[in-house]
């Protein structure tokens, strides 16, 4: 028996025993309703207290998401010398995946533009800033 039902199965033993020691039958069905009400009030307390666990946890999982994308951000803006696709490819993931919902096309273009041709699309740099911006304002809420 799992281990929710054991408050309510202990309580009907009881009721059973007292039941045969001489209790009336009204008041030892009356223990075991209480018994069972008791458990199911406790058994919603434990699923509500699981479900905001779970909520915290998600939502603690999107902030580290969201400083990690920022760290790149600034990575693309600081390492301009650098043509490595892959460091454009996190970074389009992340700003287009992880609850920014950037268009993947447009954050390629602009990221490829600051990694790849440094101060010569001042656009994009502003561009890539205002994600970095967007992201501060939401870790910092």
């Amino acid at each position: 028996m799992p281990a929710d039902g054991r408050p309510a199965s202990v309580f009907a033993v009881l009721a059973g025993l007292s039941r045969i020691a001489g209790a009336p039958t009204r008041a030892a069905l009356a223990g075991v309703g209480f018994a069972l009400v008791g458990a199911a009030l406790t058994r919603a307390f434990d699923i509500a207290a699981q479900r905001r666990a779970a909520a915290a946890q998600a939502q603690a999982s999107r902030l580290r998401d969201l400083d990690e994308t920022r760290r790149l951000a600034y990575a693309i803006l600081n390492a301009r010398r650098s043509r490595d696709g892959v460091i454009i490819a996190t970074l389009v993931n992340a700003l287009a995946h992880h609850g920014l919902a950037a268009d993947p096309n447009v954050a390629a273009e602009h990221v490829a533009s600051v990694l790849n041709a440094p101060g010569l699309a001042p656009e994009s740099e502003q561009w890539l800033r205002q994600q970095i911006d967007r992201i501060t304002a939401e870790l910092d809420q």
